[in-house]
């Protein structure tokens, strides 16, 4: 005598939609909550490159008499010249290696995009291309590392009160701001320049001091809080986080800048001689 089989209830087609709802609405929980916590991450990641270039300059003032490295690559006192900056401060800041085999493959000058410094770029930075190679997510205050700049002397402004990088998107409008670059624009279009801001030789936006306050050159400007690629302005600092701009100050601490931060106040910061008294917004 056979058996059946029992009878097995399928899902009818209400059950299943509720299901689906059901995820979907755990999944529209859950994926803010995944956001914050990679926003977080990056922006911990942004703040510990920021704070290993900060103090990769204190540690190459230490070895070069004080002296600070220059935008231009020409810098005083050092044994001998760079290409850029940024380039200046990796065998500072553990990057001796990749230093060696720069030097080693390409003449002073060479453009070599194949090299990628991950201390110099953002993950959040939306204008990185991939890999990122060639370009940095930070820029150096140009008026901080002029040439002849020491680090003891140079900041009467004090140099907790001065900003001396500050986040960057690596492509903004038509330029590209690549580490290795020393002077203005060229190559273009997308032009490579040097990674710097309030760098009046190459337009930028710049502090216009007046007795003791100091303004932009183009009233009202300071910096930009997560433009848009097409919104994005060369002449500016800009940060791809809501919360506001993270930079590294000369005494090599980190902090952020506030999204509201006063025009009057920012560029206080940035003059290292300024002799402004800060707002309470910094």
């Amino acid at each position: 005598m056979s058996t059946c089989p029992p009878n097995r209830r399928a899902f009818t087609l209400i059950e299943l939609l509720v299901v689906i709802a059901i995820v979907a609405v755990l999944i529209g929980l859950l994926l803010p909550a995944v956001q914050k916590v990679r926003a977080a991450a990056q922006r911990s990641t942004s703040m510990n490159n920021l704070k290993q270039i900060g103090l990769g300059t204190q540690h190459f003032a230490a070895a070069n008499g004080d002296y600070l490295p220059s935008v231009t690559g020409w810098n005083y006192h050092a044994t001998s010249y760079e290409v850029s900056l940024l380039i200046s401060l990796l065998p500072y800041m553990d990057q001796g290696n990749l230093y060696r085999l720069y030097k080693e493959t390409y003449h002073d000058g060479d453009y070599s995009p194949e090299f990628v410094i991950k201390p110099y770029y953002s993950p959040p930075d939306p204008s990185l291309r991939t890999p990122p190679e060639g370009v940095a997510s930070y820029a150096g205050n140009a008026l901080a590392f002029a040439i002849r700049m020491r680090l003891t002397t140079g900041f009467p402004d004090g140099t907790s009160n001065t900003l001396g990088y500050a986040e960057h998107y690596a492509t903004c409008g038509s330029s590209e701001f690549c580490w290795l670059e020393n002077d203005a624009a060229r190559f273009g279009p997308p032009f490579l320049r040097r990674p710097t801001f309030a760098d009046q030789k190459l337009g930028d936006v710049f502090p216009r001091t007046t007795g003791v306050v100091s303004r932009a050159s183009v009233p009202g400007l300071t910096f930009q809080v997560r433009p848009r690629a097409e919104e994005c302005d060369p002449r500016l600092a800009q940060t791809p986080h809501e919360g506001g701009m993270l930079a590294a100050l000369m005494d090599g601490s980190v902090r952020t800048l506030a999204a509201g931060m006063s025009e009057t106040t920012y560029w206080a910061a940035v003059t290292p001689a300024g002799g402004e008294t800060l707002g309470n917004d910094w």
